[in-house]
């Protein structure tokens, strides 16, 4: 009889064991031949080693990996101690991966797998093109060098955040939007670095929480909400981005046609997002008609955007208030690019811009405050 209970034990454990989820991965390391591959796993925030990995003489490989629930996981590939492919796995998924000698792998099978390798590529050559311009400098480099090489390394650093937030947009629910919340140029410099961002790191927090609440990657992006949530409200500033460039808009006008707010660079900028049903914002537009006409011939522009989801009715009070600057509307209202790009949680919020791309302030509705501050950025 014990004999019996112990056998049906471990025929139930099996019967478990067996019904656990995997993924398969079938890969090919062209060149490598007999050689040792080493699979590795992001915990949380550390990359642990998995399994090694033996290769037959054609460089190719069979693996089948055990996975917990239905959470994906991050895998990578290691060869000689470098990463040579990396991995989105979910349950089920069976995915073919070759890594050719030279030149970047191709991957087949999983759809957030690929998202993975194109977010990777891009932040790579980002990386590359920020440490260029780094080396580009020495102890000889003259001030004016210097300050272009700042300038570029800027411009750099928020055209990719500018690719990361679309990612995120656009992939809410995808798994490769909290990683590249977590990419750092330096130890100094991550990508989502500011304060403010604690809007975006929420946003891919509550998305990812709705299709995979189970999964550990969570627990990293609610600490970085907690420690963001905590450094914001202890201060009160627009965060460090005032040392960078602005990131770009590119949104539809009344007439259908599209306008960039990078189209003004070099001019002082008056970026605002309102709503027509707000009252106080009619009133305040026609603080800023003031101040337009009598700074516009001097180099001021205002790009106004609106967050009403209603176009129709956005287009008949710009038309029937003549609206003398550009105003835009893409509307998906709170759902626009244009909010996490610019953190807005309110309308109206009001940002500007001096010649040099820089924040210079923001929420000045004091007609005279505001006056004041264009004409000393004019």
């Amino acid at each position: 009889m014990k004999r019996l209970i112990l056998w049906a034990s471990a025929l139930l454990l099996f019967a478990a064991c067996g019904q656990q989820p995997v993924a398969r991965i079938s890969a090919t390391l062209e060149g490598a031949g007999d050689s040792t591959v080493v699979l590795s796993k992001l915990n949380y925030n550390r990359l642990m080693p998995v399994d090694t990995i033996r290769t037959d003489r054609d460089g190719h490989f069979n693996y089948k990996v055990r996975l917990k629930g239905n959470a994906p996981y991050l895998y990578y590939l290691y060869l000689g101690g470098k990463p040579v492919a990396s991995m989105v796995l979910l349950p089920s998924d069976q995915v073919t991966v070759t890594v050719p000698a030279a030149g970047p792998y191709t991957i087949e099978g999983s759809e957030e797998s690929l998202l993975m390798r194109d977010v990777n590529a891009a932040f790579s050559t980002a990386s590359e093109q920020m440490n260029a311009l780094a080396a580009s400098l020495n102890d000889d480099s003259t001030e004016a060098e210097v300050k272009e090489v700042n300038r570029a390394m800027s411009k750099l650093y928020v055209d990719y955040k500018r690719q990361a937030i679309k990612h995120v947009v656009t992939h809410p629910k995808s798994i490769t939007s909290a990683l590249v919340l977590f990419q750092r140029f330096t130890d100094n410099l991550p990508v989502f670095g500011q304060e403010s961002d604690v809007v975006i790191f929420k946003t891919v927090l509550d998305s990812l929480s709705q299709v995979y609440p189970k999964t550990e990657y969570l627990t990293a992006l609610r600490d970085a909400v907690d420690t963001r949530q905590n450094d914001l409200e202890l201060s009160n500033r627009f965060g460090d981005v005032s040392v960078i460039s602005f990131p770009d808009l590119t949104m539809p006008d009344v007439e259908g046609q599209n306008r960039t707010l990078s189209e003004l660079e070099g001019k002082v900028i008056i970026l605002s997002f309102w709503s027509v049903g707000q009252d106080e914002h009619k009133v305040f537009n026609a603080d800023l008609a003031e101040i337009y006409a009598k700074y516009h011939a001097k180099g001021l522009e205002i790009y106004q955007v609106s967050l009403d989801i209603d176009k129709p009715s956005w287009a008949a009070v710009v038309k029937g208030q003549n609206l003398p600057w550009i105003s835009v509307n893409d509307g998906l209202g709170t759902q626009s690019p244009a909010v996490i790009a610019y953190n807005v949680d309110h309308v109206p919020t009001m940002f500007v811009i001096d010649r040099t791309g820089d924040f210079a302030g923001r929420d000045v509705f004091d007609e005279t405050a505001l006056d004041q501050l264009v004409r000393k950025l004019l």
